[in-house]
């Protein structure tokens, strides 16, 4: 089944200069319970196996990237810890607290979830077609 991406047209301004650009429209997110229930229709396990089985996947996630490695999932792409940070002139300058911006958790998508993105189709968002649907 090919998917497709929804984008709609949007105008920005830029040093006083309209300019317009296409953006993805999210649709809603998908909550655990929607996904398991979805991942029991193709299996034999119920919503709740998954669910607890899913819960136990992310907490090792969790764990690991806490810890500092990084978690490869094959077919998806590997979640890591990430940290910004500026840099300063001199040694004794760098320091956790002088340096660091942010920490956060990066993710980087595996070469086929990237090739699989790249070949989706693109429909334009249309409010007329899709005024019960509310606007970014």
């Amino acid at each position: 089944m090919r998917k497709h991406l929804t984008y709609e047209i949007v105008k920005r301004k830029v040093f006083k200069e309209e300019k317009w650009l296409i953006a993805l429209r999210r649709h809603k997110k998908r909550s655990l319970k929607e996904t398991t229930e979805a991942v029991a229709l193709q299996t034999t396990s119920s919503p709740a196996d998954i669910e607890g089985l899913l819960q136990a996947y992310l907490e090792q996630i969790r764990y690991h990237v806490l810890n500092g490695e990084s978690v490869n999932i094959k077919g998806l792409g590997t979640f890591y810890p990430k940290v910004s940070s500026k840099m300063v002139d001199k040694a004794e300058e760098a320091t956790v607290k002088n340096c660091v911006r942010s920490v956060t958790i990066g993710f980087r998508p595996c070469t086929e979830l990237k090739e699989s993105i790249k070949e989706s189709g693109f429909t334009e968002f249309s409010p007329a077609k899709n005024a019960n649907k509310k606007r970014r």
